[in-house]
């Protein structure tokens, strides 16, 4: 639906839409609200609505005429500060409330552009119980109409991407066999994170477990007052806030769940998990060296923004950011044990908040395709899982899908993680596969799996030079978990954590059994799940009871609106795919040049992308040209794709069932 257009002095204003999907009856229950000026919300709609358009014009103000009928904005007090208001627009017809403009805007140019007709994908509409995309296990419906005419090139996502999986699914239709390394170079996330992913994964094996990753959700604490520390007590158990100089406890500590979003610029080791011995005062943890000529570094502390609910508009948790020493942060895995004897209702919300995503999932960096009609192999080189990060080279512990009531030490070192696809099937043209339509989508880790359990008395030791480091922290006395040893395969729900090294889980919990140690945090974990289960409303009921939120990147999976201080996903406006796509062509060589500043301020990085490692200071292409027989898309039509957020149609958002309860086999 087109604009129109009127002057109003130096104000453009632009016509809204003539369709609404309002419900005029969504609004303030409280009588503490009163309607709030919307000409600062509609200018900044109507603005990022031309820009899209290519017709803004400089140093012109554009407005809408009025908000789509229905929608109305909102105000009260902030409690904690009654001089500032804060603005919820109202009327969205699941009773989801706008916080900002920025939010809105997504569902905006849906009733732009579609009026009554197609589906609306924004953050409010993908909330809804009864969106197909607002879950992992939904049951095929079969076919869709998929509002566009049939392709004769590779699809491209709503920033002009093209989607690699779907050009992948099609070729291995008409070849019948097909292995290919895959490279994204059209797309901005992978060019700009594709060093860093590298380069963490090739470090992993002198990684240490117990370091928490960016991207991962962690109990902490604030830092405390001089010389008091956390301690666990050898009596209870539970932990306490304890003076030395006083030589008592003086009560229980306030823990937080919150995402790490930076990570020192120094090793860190077993030692600072343990407080520091010095009566001196630490060093600062935020800006803790002041460069000569560049920005500060963070040398000590891991910077962690409080977690806020996937359930609510409201992000101001993820504002209240705090740089944490290592000997004051836990992983969630054990968030029972950390809040044993601590009362539900002095939980700071963001622990709540953390359970609600913990049964949520979302993989990093797709690196090669397999496949054999009709069914395919994407290869990944980590996953998010609930609270944590798993690469290729960790070792992690794993609960048997087949007896999960019973505590043994199984633990995996994972090789492969693999999203499996079974019986695709192309779409109405009968020539695109997409992916939508097949019988079920799993995903699964692959590797040898270790137990201390041994099957028969008989039962031979592996080789010590096969064991992992946090293996042989425990000991050199592991056996394979099957008699035919070999690789296996775990569903990605067996997992609950990464296996953290023996001296890491002393220092965390000494008063804890030495013997219970590689089994603490189990059933912390599954109960976590079992409480996201029934509280993240964007998991939908299954025939199979599968109960899990798939999200396209971290981001997502967490609906994260700002990291580091910056919009993410989409809530970042001033993300301009189309102009730097140009500039990667400028990179390739298959642009001369294009004009950066003309078009605006652009960010690149800034944007948590699939595994949340971009740096807002990586603006390089690292990148070597493609391998022979490697996949690269190109750009062709894609440039021409108008961008609106960071979504692409990977082949993790599919309306499909998904398997997670996959046993371990060979």
């Amino acid at each position: 639906m087109a604009p129109g257009r009127k002057s109003i002095g130096p104000v453009t204003t632009i016509q809204g839409p003539d369709y609404s999907d309002a419900d005029a009856t969504h609004r303030p229950l409280k009588s503490n609200y009163t309607r709030a000026n919307e000409e600062s919300f509609m200018q900044k709609i109507a603005t990022k609505w031309m820009q899209e358009q290519g017709a803004a014009q400089a140093g012109r103000t554009y407005s809408l005429d009025k908000l789509p009928k229905g929608y109305e904005l909102w105000e009260r007090p902030r409690p904690s500060d009654p001089s500032h208001f804060d603005r919820w627009l109202y009327g969205h017809p699941n009773h989801k409330t706008f916080d900002s403009p920025y939010r809105f805007y997504p569902h905006f140019k849906y009733l732009m552009q579609h009026g009554s007709g197609g589906m609306c994908t924004c953050e409010m509409c993908k909330k809804s119980k009864t969106s197909p995309r607002s879950s992992i296990s939904a049951p095929v419906a079969g076919p869709k109409a998929r509002g566009r005419p049939a392709l004769q090139k590779a699809p491209v996502d709503e920033e002009g991407t093209p989607d690699i999986c779907c050009l992948l699914f099609t070729l291995l239709q008409n070849e019948g066999r097909l292995t290919r390394k895959i490279e994204e170079r059209a797309s901005l996330d992978w060019r700009a994170e594709k060093a860093l992913v590298d380069n963490f994964v090739e470090n992993i094996p002198n990684r240490p477990s117990f370091l928490p990753l960016p991207g991962e959700i962690v109990l902490y604490l604030r830092p405390l007052p001089s010389l008091l520390q956390l301690k666990q007590n050898s009596k209870s158990e539970h932990f306490r806030i304890y003076d030395p100089i006083k030589n008592r406890y003086t009560g229980s500590p306030q823990w937080l769940a919150g995402i790490i979003t930076q990570v020192p610029d120094s090793s860190l080791d077993v030692s600072h998990l343990h407080p520091p011995l010095s009566s001196e005062p630490p060093p600062a943890l935020s800006d803790a060296v002041e460069g000569l000529s560049g920005p500060s570094i963070n040398l000590t502390g891991f910077r962690i923004e409080p977690l806020p609910s996937p359930n609510s508009p409201d992000k101001n948790l993820s504002k209240q950011h705090t740089y944490v020493p290592l000997h004051l942060i836990r992983p969630f895995t054990f968030w029972q044990t950390c809040l044993q004897d601590i009362p539900e209702d002095s939980w700071h919300p963001s622990i709540h908040n953390a359970l609600t995503a913990s049964a949520t999932v979302s993989l990093i960096d797709r690196h090669t395709f397999k496949g054999n009609w009709p069914n395919a192999d994407v290869y990944s080189k980590g996953i998010y899982i609930g609270a944590e990060a798993y690469w290729v080279g960790d070792t992690v512990r794993l609960t048997s899908s087949t007896q999960p009531n019973v505590q043994s030490a199984l633990v995996m070192h994972i090789h492969n993680i693999v999203t499996s696809f079974k019986n695709l099937r192309a779409e109405a043209d009968g020539r695109t596969v997409t992916g939508d339509r097949c019988d079920s989508i799993s995903i699964v880790l692959q590797g040898p799996v270790y137990t201390l359990d041994p099957l028969t008395e008989n039962h031979r030791d592996v080789p010590v030079e096969q064991l992992t480091k946090p293996m042989r922290s425990y000991t050199e006395s592991w056996q394979h978990s099957s008699s035919q040893g070999g690789n296996l395969e775990a569903g990605f729900c067996c997992v609950f954590s990464r296996l953290y090294e023996e001296e890491a889980m002393r220092a965390w919990f000494p008063a804890t059994p030495p013997a219970q140690l590689i089994h603490l945090g189990r059933e912390d974990t599954l109960h976590a799940r079992s409480i996201a289960a029934a509280t993240d409303e964007r998991i939908v009921d299954s025939s199979d009871g599968t109960k899990w939120f798939w999200g396209g990147c971290r981001a997502e999976a967490l609906d994260l609106a700002t990291v580091n201080g910056l919009e993410v996903g989409e809530y970042d406006m001033e993300r301009e795919a189309r102009v730097w796509r140009e500039v990667l062509q400028v990179l390739d060589g298959r642009r001369e040049k294009v004009d950066v500043v003309a078009r605006g301020q652009l960010r690149m990085g800034k944007r948590v992308g699939e595994g949340v490692l971009s740096s807002s200071d990586e603006d390089e292409d690292e990148e070597s040209e493609s391998e022979s027989g490697d996949v690269d898309t190109g750009e062709g039509e894609a440039s021409e794709a108008k961008a609106e957020n960071d979504d692409m149609r990977s082949p993790e958002r599919k309306k499909v069932k998904v398997e997670v309860a996959v046993p371990l086999r060979q």
